[in-house]
């Protein structure tokens, strides 16, 4: 049994790790799709257009 348990063990980890990596990069993904999707409440200053001086 231990012998089974042994031969697995590498190749969970790194079935386990892909599926982390996959997981991690799609969620990313979505992430900066629903930050371009929808629009800012409050833009930062850099991205307000000043009224001009008179």
């Amino acid at each position: 049994m231990t012998e089974v348990l042994s031969a697995l063990i590498p190749s969970v980890v790194a079935a386990g790790a892909v599926v982390y990596g996959i997981v991690k990069l799609v969620r990313s993904d979505a992430a900066g799709l629903r930050t371009a999707r929808e629009p800012r409440e409050n833009p930062p200053d850099s991205e307000v257009a000043e009224k001009p001086h008179r």
